[in-house]
C-alpha cells in the first residue's frame, strides 16, 4: 500500500512540473473532502460520503475514490459527494481514498477502512420445541468461514421480549409461556457490522390436559372430560381423541372448545358393549400437539338374559341367567343381590328382613342359601368388568313354605269329627289345607295354632292327617299323625249320630247349591261350614257380639273363616300384564278387571290405563268408594290422574307412610308450600289440621295444559297400625264422624278414594263401616258379614284380618251404645278391647 501510495505522488509531482513549465506559474492545491464517513454498507456494497473541501464553492470539483482489499482493487470517480462502490465481497475489510482534483491539481487524499456486511443465516428453523423452551437453528452466512460470527438473537411474543447472542448455529430460548406465538429474528455481526436478519414465528408447546375422567357411560357410549391446560386463555385449543380398543386402533377425531374448560367433553358412541378402551388427549394450539394424556376404561356391559329360577327349598333359590352377547363376555364376572321383600299376608321373622346381601360368582348360576321360608324375595343379577357394572335384571321369587307340625289332633265328643291343632310354620304362609282321611278342608292363615274341626268321620276309627301349607302357590305338607275317633258305644247311636250329621249337612249342600248357581261361585270346601248371611236387628246386635265372643272369639273366628273360604273366579288379566307388574305393591293384592278403575290411556305407553283401584258398592251406588294401594314411587303421578280423572274431592289416609321401619306409602302430596309436579298436574298444599289421632290437609290441584283445578281434602288417620287395630273404637268413630260430614255437604265430585298399604285391610274396615252405620240409621239393622262378602266380590281380601272384622262389630256395637240403642251394663267394655288369637 506504501508502494502504490509512492507512486502516486511521484506521478502526481511529474504533472504538477509538467503543468508548471507548460504555464510558466504553479497551480493552487485543492484542499482535501471533509467529513469522509460510511454513508450505508450491505453484504457487496458500501457507500460512502463526505462534505466538499473548504472554501469556495466550486462547480468542478472532481473527485477521485480509490479502493483495494479482498480482491480487484479499483477505482471510480464522481463530482457527487457520495459513492456507491459495489461489486465487493461480503464480510470483508476495504481501504478507501477519496480526494479532490481541480484545475489539474489534486488534494491530499482522505481514508477510510469498511467491512462489507456478512450475508444472513441460512435456513432459520426450529429444531425443539416444550411447553416453556424452544431452539432454534441455521446454517452459517455463505462466504468464508469465519471464526469470528456473532450471532444474535431477538425474540417478542407473550410475556416480555428478550435477547441472546452466540457463536454457535443454535440456541436454546426457554423462561417461555406454554402454548404461545414467539417472533425470532436472527442476524450476524462481524467486523463491527450486521447482516440482514432472519424471522421466524414459532409456538411452544401447551401444557397437557387435567383431570381426565369418564363423566357418563352406558353400555354403547362413554363420554369422556377434562380440563383445559393451564395458560393464557386464547387462542382456543383443539382437543385430538384416540382411542384403542383392546389393542386396536379405531378412529380419530376431534373436539374444538371455546367456551370455560369446565364444559370441556366429548361423548363416544357407538362403541361395543364391556369392553375396554384406552383414550389418549391432546391439546392443540397454533399447529403444536401437548403430550397425550392417557385414559383406560370400559363401557358396560349388557344386562344379562332370561334370569330365572331354577330350583327352590324353604331356605334356599338356586338362580340361573344367560351371558350377554357381548364380544367380551367371557371376562365377566356376576353379582348377585337379594333382599326378602314384604307380604301383606306373610308373617315373616324379624331376621328375614335385612339389608341387602351381594355375592359375586364366576359362573351363570347360584344358589342363595340361608333364605327365611315362605319370604318373598327380590333378586337382582348383573355383570361386571373392570368395575364397571351392567344395569341389573331383577327377578321376584319366593321360597317355598315351612311345613308345620301338627300338636294334637282329639276325637270329639261321639266319634263324628277331630279337632286339630298346628304349630304355625316359620316365615310366610297363607292358608292351610287338612286332609284327615278322605275329608279335605281349607282354613285362612289366622287358624294355626287354634282349634280346627274336622267333621265327617266315623266312630272308633284311624285316620291319617296331613296339614299342607300354602304360600304364594306353592305347598308344604306336613307329616302324617294318625287321628283315633272315639267309640260311641252303640251300633244305634252311630247310625242315630251319621243321620242327625247327614240332615244338616244335605240341607247345607242344597243351600250352597242355590247360593252357587246364583253367585257363579266356586262350591265351598267340604267340612262344616254355616251361613251368616242375615242381617242382625239394632236391638240384637250386641247379644250377637257377646255370643260370638265366647270362647275366645270362636263365633267370630267360625264366621270369618267362612269369608276366608269364599272363592272367586274372576280374571285379573289387566292387573298380572307384564307391563303392570311394577305398579303392584303386593302381588296377591290385584283389583278385578270388572270392578278396576281405569285410567285414561296414553298413546304408545302400555299399560297407562292401569292403577291398582277397585270401585267398591255402597247402599245403592255400586261405585260409592274407590279402594286402592299406597302410592308407590312410580305409581304418585297415576294416583293424582286417578284423582282428576274421577274429579275426587276426598281423600282418606289409614296408614303412615313409614311403619315398623318399612315403607307403607309414599309420600305423594307436597311437605310445605312449595307445588310438586306430576306431568300435566301441580299439587299445592294449601293449609292442614293437625290433631291427635288425625290430620286434615287441603290440597289444590291444577291440571297445567287445562289450566283447571280441583280442591281436595285429605283425611289421614295416623294411629291404626298395620294388620291390627285401634286400641279404641271412639277416635275411630269420631274420625268416621268427621268424614261423613264433610262427605254429605261435599254432593259435586266423583267417588271417594279411601287407600292403606295395600288398600284392602284398613281400607275395607273404614268402608264397611261408613256404609254399616248409615245401613244401621236407614234400616235399624245390619248385615256386617253380609257386606264384608259383598266387597270381597268387588276387590280381594277387603277387611283382611280376623282382628279388624271383631274390630268393625265393636265399632257398631260402641255407636249404638252411643247412640242409647243399646245398653253399656253387663261389664262389657269396649273402650281398649284386647284382641287375642287363642
Amino acid at each position: 500500500m506504501k508502494r502504490t501510495r509512492g507512486s502516486l505522488e511521484a506521478w502526481g509531482s511529474l504533472v504538477l512540473l509538467a503543468l508548471c513549465s507548460w504555464t510558466g506559474s504553479w497551480a493552487t492545491v485543492p484542499k482535501p473532502v471533509r467529513n469522509l464517513s460510511v454513508k450505508d454498507q450491505t453484504n457487496s456494497s458500501i457507500t460512502l460520503g463526505w462534505t466538499e473541501p473548504d472554501g469556495t464553492a466550486s462547480q468542478h470539483y472532481l473527485y477521485r475514490i480509490q479502493w483495494e482489499g479482498t480482491g480487484t482493487p479499483g477505482n471510480k470517480s464522481t463530482d457527487n459527494t457520495s459513492v456507491l462502490v459495489d461489486g465487493l465481497q461480503p464480510g470483508s475489510w476495504y481501504q478507501f481514498a477519496v480526494w479532490v482534483e481541480l484545475n489539474g491539481t489534486r488534494s491530499s487524499q482522505e481514508t477510510c477502512n469498511v467491512s462489507t456486511a456478512p450475508n444472513r443465516v441460512m435456513d432459520l428453523h426450529k429444531e425443539a420445541q416444550t411447553n416453556s423452551s424452544i431452539t432454534l437453528g441455521w446454517t452459517e452466512p455463505d462466504g468464508t468461514a469465519s471464526q469470528h460470527y456473532l450471532y444474535r438473537i431477538q425474540w417478542e411474543g407473550t410475556g416480555t421480549p428478550g435477547n441472546k447472542s452466540t457463536d454457535n448455529t443454535s440456541v436454546l430460548v426457554d423462561g417461555l409461556q406454554p402454548g404461545s406465538w414467539y417472533q425470532f429474528a436472527v442476524w450476524v455481526e462481524l467486523n463491527g457490522t450486521r447482516s440482514s436478519q432472519e424471522t421466524c414465528n414459532v409456538s411452544t408447546v401447551p401444557n397437557v390436559v387435567t383431570s381426565l375422567r369418564i363423566q357418563n357411560r352406558t353400555n354403547s357410549s362413554l363420554t369422556l372430560s377434562w380440563t383445559a391446560p393451564v395458560g393464557p386463555d386464547h387462542p382456543s385449543y383443539t382437543y385430538w381423541v384416540s382411542w384403542v380398543i383392546e389393542g386396536t386402533m379405531v378412529i380419530n377425531t376431534q373436539d374444538t372448545r371455546v367456551s370455560n374448560t369446565s364444559d370441556t367433553r366429548i361423548t363416544l358412541e357407538q362403541l361395543e358393549a364391556g369392553s375396554l378402551y384406552t383414550f389418549t388427549v391432546q391439546a392443540e394450539r397454533n399447529g403444536v400437539s401437548s403430550d397425550i394424556r392417557t385414559l383406560t376404561e370400559a363401557t358396560a356391559p349388557n344386562r344379562v338374559m332370561d334370569l330365572h329360577k331354577e330350583a327352590q327349598t324353604n331356605s334356599s333359590i338356586t338362580l340361573r341367567w344367560k351371558s350377554p352377547t357381548d364380544p367380551h363376555s367371557q371376562a365377566y364376572t356376576y353379582w348377585v343381590q337379594w333382599a326378602a321383600g314384604e307380604h301383606p299376608q306373610g308373617d315373616h321373622d324379624p331376621r328375614g328382613h335385612q339389608a341387602n346381601q351381594t355375592r359375586e360368582t364366576n359362573h351363570t348360576y347360584y344358589e342363595v342359601q340361608a333364605l327365611e321360608p315362605g319370604t318373598l324375595y327380590n333378586f337382582s343379577v348383573w355383570a361386571e368388568r373392570s368395575n364397571v357394572a351392567s344395569s341389573a335384571q331383577g327377578l321376584l321369587e319366593s321360597t317355598a313354605p315351612s311345613p308345620v307340625t301338627i300338636t294334637s289332633c282329639i276325637s270329639i265328643s261321639g266319634g263324628h269329627g277331630v279337632v286339630l291343632n298346628w304349630s304355625c310354620p316359620r316365615g310366610g304362609y297363607e292358608a292351610f289345607e287338612l286332609q284327615v282321611g278322605g275329608q279335605q278342608d281349607s282354613q285362612n292363615r289366622l287358624s294355626c295354632e287354634k282349634r280346627v274341626s274336622v267333621w265327617g268321620l266315623w266312630p272308633a276309627q284311624s285316620y291319617p292327617a296331613i296339614i299342607t301349607t300354602i304360600w304364594d302357590g306353592m305347598r308344604a305338607p306336613s307329616a302324617s299323625v294318625t287321628c283315633r275317633t272315639e267309640n260311641s258305644g252303640a251300633i244305634v247311636g252311630a247310625i242315630v249320630g251319621v243321620t242327625l250329621f247327614l240332615i244338616p249337612v244335605g240341607l247345607l249342600i242344597f243351600f250352597l247349591k242355590k247360593r252357587h248357581e246364583k253367585s257363579q261361585r266356586e262350591p265351598a270346601p267340604r267340612g262344616l261350614v254355616f251361613s251368616f248371611s242375615e242381617d242382625i236387628l239394632a236391638e240384637d246386635f250386641a247379644d250377637h257380639v257377646r255370643k260370638n265372643e265366647k270362647d275366645s272369639n270362636f263365633g267370630f273366628e267360625e264366621e270369618y273363616q267362612q269369608l276366608a273360604l269364599e272363592t272367586y273366579s274372576q280374571s285379573q288379566t289387566v292387573a298380572l300384564a307384564p307391563e303392570n307388574s311394577a305398579k303392584n305393591r303386593y302381588r296377591n293384592v290385584l283389583p278385578y278387571d270388572w270392578s278396576r278403575v281405569p285410567l285414561k290411556a296414553i298413546q304408545e305407553e302400555p299399560g297407562s290405563d292401569y292403577i291398582n283401584a277397585s270401585f267398591m258398592p255402597g247402599l245403592e251406588n255400586p261405585q260409592e268408594f274407590i279402594a286402592t294401594q299406597g302410592p308407590l314411587p312410580q305409581t304418585v303421578g297415576d294416583f293424582w290422574r286417578l284423582v282428576w280423572e274421577q274429579q275426587s274431592r276426598t281423600l282418606v289416609m289409614l296408614t303412615n307412610c313409614v311403619e315398623s321401619g318399612q315403607v307403607k306409602c309414599e309420600h305423594y302430596w307436597p311437605l310445605d308450600a312449595k307445588p310438586c309436579t306430576h306431568g300435566h298436574l301441580q299439587v299445592t298444599l294449601e293449609g292442614e289440621e293437625v290433631l291427635e289421632d288425625w290430620t286434615v290437609r287441603d290440597l289444590t290441584l291444577q291440571h297445567m295444559q287445562e289450566q283447571k283445578t280441583l280442591p281436595v281434602r285429605q283425611f289421614h288417620y295416623m294411629t291404626w297400625p298395620d294388620h291390627g287395630v285401634p286400641h279404641s273404637t271412639d277416635p275411630m268413630l269420631a274420625f268416621r264422624k268427621v268424614l261423613r260430614q264433610w262427605l254429605d255437604q261435599t254432593t259435586e265430585g266423583g267417588p271417594p278414594i279411601v287407600h292403606c298399604s295395600a288398600g284392602v285391610g284398613r281400607t275395607g274396615t273404614l268402608i264397611a263401616l261408613d256404609i254399616l252405620l248409615r245401613q244401621l240409621d236407614r234400616d235399624q239393622r245390619v248385615g256386617p258379614f253380609s257386606y264384608v262378602q259383598k266387597m270381597r266380590e268387588s276387590r280381594p281380601l277387603m277387611v283382611q284380618t280376623e282382628a279388624q272384622y271383631v274390630f268393625l262389630h265393636h265399632c257398631i256395637l260402641r255407636f249404638l251404645q252411643q247412640s242409647s240403642r243399646v245398653p253399656t251394663d253387663n261389664g262389657v267394655a269396649y273402650e281398649n278391647p284386647l284382641y287375642e288369637n287363642v
